[in-house]
């Protein structure tokens, strides 16, 4: 295995209605040809105004999102409550939580997702 890996930046691809969410991203997978272990994916989304994604649990044993907010800003659902998330923001959605972004605002909502095994004994 090498010691050491660049990837170039992907094309993005359109989704729809994310996890039962509302409206179209954009999506950049950023390690999709890359040696994964303990890191699963790293996503570069841009989510429009009006756009969400569904409220929704990933059940995967020690498996955890992590959303940082880049630019625009939006509500994350955090296991039930609506709180801000803006330019800066780290939302940490672990095992059989429970979450879900909305765009509420005027300008696009860029988000980076890193999926990645909990630090947890599996």
């Amino acid at each position: 295995m090498k010691t050491s890996q660049f990837i170039h930046k992907k094309e993005g691809v359109v989704v729809h209605n994310c996890h039962g969410g509302v409206g179209p991203f954009v999506f950049y997978d950023m390690i999709e040809e890359a040696d994964k272990m303990f890191i699963r994916f790293i996503h570069d989304d841009i989510i429009p105004p009006k756009s969400t994604f569904g409220y929704h649990q990933h059940k995967e044993a020690n498996e955890e999102e992590w959303y940082y907010c880049v630019s625009g800003s939006g509500i994350m659902q955090l296991d039930g409550e609506e709180i801000p998330f803006n330019p800066g923001d780290i939302c940490v959605c672990r095992t059989n939580g429970w979450h879900g972004l909305i765009n509420n605002g005027t300008e696009d909502l860029r988000i980076i997702v890193i999926c990645a095994s909990s630090m947890e004994e599996k």
